[in-house]
């Protein structure tokens, strides 16, 4: 080997340039230095083992999390960390050396019904819809009314959730409660926060009254009306759901 093959053998090892060298020692420095901080952890995300950094912040119940460099996290993620499901509602694009991201506590499993009579459970972000202003006309006078009885709800988008749709119907209140809250989907609004068709989808939902076809103890709105009631005669239904379990992250499916 010549003398100049010999140098450029030495500067494509150290980067082939003073930006590719910096990338080379930065990334070699995150990649050491972090297993050694006290927010190095390993979590769970969508089903897969990943070491990752959680930085704190001044909300509790949301976190910074930083991958380790080369590795990714996914936008609309669920994340299982200290016996919580964590989703994963932000994610800077710049990836240069790793990825960052802000991930929220979840707080309830939404519990629904498709047309194809599959049920699916899915984590998500529950919280008060308050600061929601809706109005209507009236004598002529545009009247602002406050949403008191109005909640946010943040789930990660998927080929199940991009189906929600205005007038979906769903039970949400304390999973022990013996009369869940039923609430309309009335903002289905779905590019606030996705990119690239990966991300979460934040929608605003009406509370509404409940219905006959409201199953109550499994906590799914409109259930009968997929799985009719037994007859009064004792006959049997004429579908009923089997437990079968999905392979999608924080979901169960019964088909």
């Amino acid at each position: 080997m010549g003398v100049w093959d010999t140098y450029e053998s030495r500067v494509s090892a150290r980067g082939g340039t003073k930006r590719g060298a910096a990338l080379r020692r930065e990334t070699r420095m995150v990649g050491t230095k972090v297993k050694d901080n006290l927010s190095y952890q390993t979590v769970t995300i969508d089903d897969v083992a990943q070491e990752v950094a959680v930085i704190n912040s001044d909300n509790l119940n949301e976190k910074t999390i930083i991958s380790l460099p080369g590795e990714d996290i996914g936008h609309g993620g669920l994340v299982h960390w200290m016996d919580n499901y964590w989703l994963i509602t932000e994610r800077d694009a710049n990836t240069t050396v790793y990825t960052r991201a802000k991930m929220m506590q979840c707080n309830h499993l939404l519990k629904w019904v498709s047309d194809d009579n599959t049920i699916h459970e899915q984590w998500c972000i529950i919280e008060d819809g308050t600061k929601y202003l809706t109005g209507e006309y009236e004598d002529r006078n545009f009247v602002v009314t406050r949403g008191d009885s109005r909640i946010a709800m943040t789930i990660a988008r998927n080929e199940h959730t991009v189906k929600f749709d205005r007038e979906c119907r769903f039970l949400i209140d304390d999973p022990e409660s013996d009369h869940k809250l039923a609430y309309l989907l009335t903002k289905p609004l779905k590019l606030g926060a996705t990119f690239n068709n990966k991300g979460v989808f934040k929608f605003v939902l009406q509370e509404v009254t409940a219905t006959d076809d409201d199953n109550h103890e499994l906590g799914i709105a409109d259930y009968y009306k997929h799985f009719p009631k037994a007859p009064a005669d004792g006959g049997d239904a004429s579908t009923t759901p089997d437990d079968n379990v999905s392979d999608d992250t924080g979901k169960k499916v019964w088909l």
